[in-house]
This record gives structure tokens, sequence and C-alpha cells, in this order.
């Protein structure tokens, strides 16, 4: 696996002050299931992702799995992002993903609605 293509520590927002930043100054993309804040950052750095899963979602398996979907999702559609993109995406309640290809629709359809999927 090269370094594009996992979802190491470059590839995630890491705390609060990222979140924070994307939250303020990025865009939002509303979906049936999933909610997506983007933001263009640091055109040094590659697309990076940050979750957020409130306990409305579900117990701790569900929203450990939804976690999951998502970051996997992402880390296949990360070479097609633009540089320096920052994302957060959260699930909403009832949120009944059951396979990857559950999340990566959503999820690639908000990137697409915000304008963000290279063509």
């Amino acid at each position: 696996m090269t370094r594009a293509s996992g979802f190491g520590a470059d590839a995630r927002l890491k705390d609060r002050r990222e979140f924070r930043q994307v939250f303020d100054t990025g865009r939002k993309a509303v979906g049936r299931w999933l909610i997506l804040w983007s933001r263009e950052g640091s055109a040094e750095r590659g697309p990076r992702l940050g979750l957020s899963v409130s306990a409305k979602v579900g117990g701790a398996v569900r929203r450990n799995r939804l976690k999951r979907l998502l970051r996997e999702a992402f880390r296949l559609h990360r070479s097609e992002l633009p540089v320096g993109l920052e994302l957060v995406a959260y699930p909403r309640p009832g949120c009944p993903w059951d396979t990857r290809a559950d999340a990566e629709r959503d999820l690639l359809g908000l990137l697409g609605k915000a304008g963000h999927l290279k063509p």
C-alpha cells in the first residue's frame, strides 16, 4: 500500500482546532444520511478526513462500524480529491449503512455536490 492510498496520520484531522477551522470556515453539504463540511486547507498536504459520530447514531459497535466504512470510502477515493482539502463527515441518526458501497455512495454524492471531485 502506498502512502497516498493509506489512511495514516497524514490523512486525518486530529485536534479540536483543526475540526473547528473546518466547521467555522468550511462549506456544508447535507445529504439524507450524511452531513459533510469541507474547506480548502494547506496545499502542502493531501486531502484529510475527520469524523464526528454522535451517540445518537447508536452504540459503540454501530458508531465504530460507520467510522470504518467512511474511512475506507475516503481512502479509496483520496487520490481523486484536491490537494489540501479538509473534510469532516457526520453520519446522521438512523444512518442505515451496512456496506462500504452505501457509505461510498453518500460520501461521493456530497463531494460531487460540493464540487470537490476531479473530473
